[in-house]
């Protein structure tokens, strides 16, 4: 179990765009101290990956607490129609509180939704009631293939967007048994 946070670590984790000119320096400090270079990947390589670390492990409490508020509406719905039962048992309509207004019984209804089943749909569509859409991949394909070119050309275009990406770096994980955990074992920087 990891217990120490370093001070990379930190900063990696809390980074945003107002942080970059200071972890510009931690990275500079870092590759310019006098540490052996395995070392210095380590201490980046380590601190980048428990970002990853942070987020599998929210991902886990986000699951978790999922569960646990599905459990909890479970209960909640439970205890609200068992205790209208006991209402009705009683002949209890309403019951005042005083650190809460009242309880009161309702009784079951019915919630209507509506579902359509069709039995002939051609005769619905020969009836007007259909929709066209346009194939947009199939026009791409088509445009790119030269099919129906001169249709398509006169009647819409491709517009290419780029995107730009930023240079990253990665941090490679090794592919053994024991990479499950990661612990920095002394502050580089």
């Amino acid at each position: 179990m990891k217990t120490t946070r370093y001070k990379f670590e930190q900063t990696v984790q809390s980074a945003t765009a107002k942080s970059i000119d200071w972890l510009k320096e931690e990275f500079r400090a870092i590759l310019e101290s006098d540490k052996d270079y395995t070392r210095k990947a380590d201490y980046i390589g380590f601190s980048v990956l428990s970002i990853d670390n942070r987020i599998q492990s929210l991902d886990e409490e986000i699951k978790e607490l999922q569960e646990l508020k599905k459990s909890l509406k479970t209960a909640k719905e439970i205890v609200l129609t068992t205790g209208a039962e006991i209402f009705r048992e009683y002949g209890i309509d309403k019951l005042d509180g005083s650190g809460i207004s009242s309880i009161t019984f309702t009784g079951a209804t019915t919630a209507d939704k509506t579902k359509l089943l069709v039995h002939d749909a051609e005769a619905l569509i020969e009836a007007g009631l259909y929709k066209k859409v346009l194939d947009e991949d199939m026009v791409i394909q088509y445009y790119t293939n030269d099919k129906y070119s001169e249709v398509i050309q006169s009647n819409a275009q491709l517009e290419v967007i780029s995107t730009p990406k930023l240079a990253k770096i990665k941090v490679n994980k090794r592919k053994s048994a024991n990479n499950d955990t990661h612990i920095i074992k002394k502050e580089v920087a």
